[in-house]
């Protein structure tokens, strides 16, 4: 099964694992797994690291490309449709990485990792 991990979920991953859920741990675990991270957390977070709001052991041109490999994730390009479908969406959340994310789990029909409450009213699939 492929999912696409959250932003939060990503940097929990990468460098807090104990602030997964039980069934998260599970899930990144399964070699059979294929996990996407969207050039949108990406951007996200790169824009959070300047604004001084986390701290990174790097800076995320060096963290973000080396932490995907580590972890074997797929990275995900953000496309035209992805952008346009997030831009339509019902303004339920928002946070437009989010809307970028719920955008690209429509369109690929993928579950997302992640604890954030709102998705599901976007009629997306969760898993935390």
């Amino acid at each position: 099964m492929t999912y696409l991990l959250d932003t939060h979920t990503f940097l929990w991953l990468a460098a807090e694992p104990e602030k997964l859920s039980p069934t998260i741990r599970s899930v990144v675990e399964e070699e059979a797994h294929e996990l996407l991270l969207s050039a949108a957390s990406g951007w996200e977070i790169a824009l959070l690291w300047k604004l001084g709001r986390i701290d990174l052991p790097e800076q995320p041109t060096t963290f973000i490309p080396s932490t995907i490999q580590a972890l074997g994730l797929t990275p995900l390009a953000i496309g035209f449709d992805a952008a346009i479908t997030a831009a339509t969406l019902p303004l339920i959340h928002r946070d437009p990485f989010d809307r970028l994310l719920v955008a690209e789990a429509l369109r690929r029909d993928l579950t997302l990792l992640t604890r954030d409450q709102i998705f599901p009213r976007y009629g997306v699939n969760t898993l935390w």
